[in-house]
């Protein structure tokens, strides 16, 4: 049985209220108190071809600057080091960042999951995961499982690391990329929908060109708006570049829409009730 509480008696760590900085305007966005919050869980979907590896790194990456001392860990089950090596020559302080390699084992003889749970229990502030499904399904073929099984054993981790189950205590915060069917809709299980704190979207102005303006919105978000775009670009080297001023016009316009629905509301209810005056004289 699920115990009963009051929240006004649940203790917790002042520190776990400290959130992470990029020092970017992309710290608006992740929460309304600014940064990346501790023991959370972000999701990371967009079309194909969009920066969503890039844009993760980069945020990581940042913070690691920001932050000394941070412990942060990128997961990867899409690329190998060849792969990345690309990536860190266009972005240098990538190359900073621990990262653990997840690749099928063909062979049979390893088993990625038990390996991933003896690193997660040394207990890390951000672990990014690239991505989830291609994970899930390393998980289900070296557990000779299903893929709701490989599911359940991956959130019950993340889970209990994000509750401080870990040799340090630490309230993990994941922040996870997902793949989306070739309609961009997002790919998994009711059950990995609840677990999400916030759903990162990357999208293209005109999905079917690649060169169009990219933008990152938030479609659900426990900590912060959703509906906000933050125009982006990966073209210069060394640090993804933000449309800060564009957000702030994007903002403000927000804001007035905002305004105006809120004015219309009252004069609505202000009519309503001269019109039921004049019923009741």
């Amino acid at each position: 049985m699920s115990e009963i509480v009051k929240m006004r008696d649940v203790r917790f760590e002042p520190g776990l209220f400290v959130h992470f900085s990029s020092g970017t305007v992309l710290d608006n966005l992740l929460c309304s108190y600014k940064g990346l919050p501790k023991g959370v869980n972000y999701m990371i979907i967009g079309d194909p071809g969009v920066g969503k590896t890039t844009i993760i790194l980069d945020l990581i990456a940042n913070i690691e600057r920001q932050a000394v001392g941070t412990r942060i860990l990128f997961i990867s089950a899409e690329m190998n080091e060849i792969d990345l090596a690309v990536y860190v020559q266009r972005y240098p302080k990538f190359g900073n960042l621990n990262i653990m390699f997840v690749e099928s084992d063909f062979d049979g003889d390893r088993h990625h999951l038990q390996e991933i749970e003896a690193v997660l229990q040394q207990g890390w502030d951000i672990v990014a995961i690239d991505s989830f499904h291609e994970l899930q399904g390393i998980v289900k073929e070296e557990e000779n499982i299903t893929m709701r099984l490989a599911e359940t054993k991956l959130l019950s981790l993340i889970k209990r690391h994000n509750k401080a189950g870990n040799d340090r205590r630490t309230n993990t915060t994941f922040l996870t990329i997902q793949q989306v069917t070739k309609s961009g809709a997002f790919v998994g299980s009711n059950r990995l929908k609840h677990m999400i704190t916030a759903m990162m979207e990357l999208r293209l102005d005109n999905p079917k060109n690649i060169y169009s303006d990219r933008y990152i919105v938030f479609s659900k978000h426990r900590r912060g708006d959703v509906g906000v775009k933050l125009y982006y670009s990966l073209s210069s080297t060394g640090d993804v570049s933000f449309d800060e001023q564009r957000y702030r016009q994007e903002l403000q316009l927000r804001n007035l829409q905002n305004n105006v629905t809120s004015q219309l509301r009252n004069f609505a209810t202000q009519f309503d009730n001269l019109f039921n005056q004049e019923i009741n004289n």
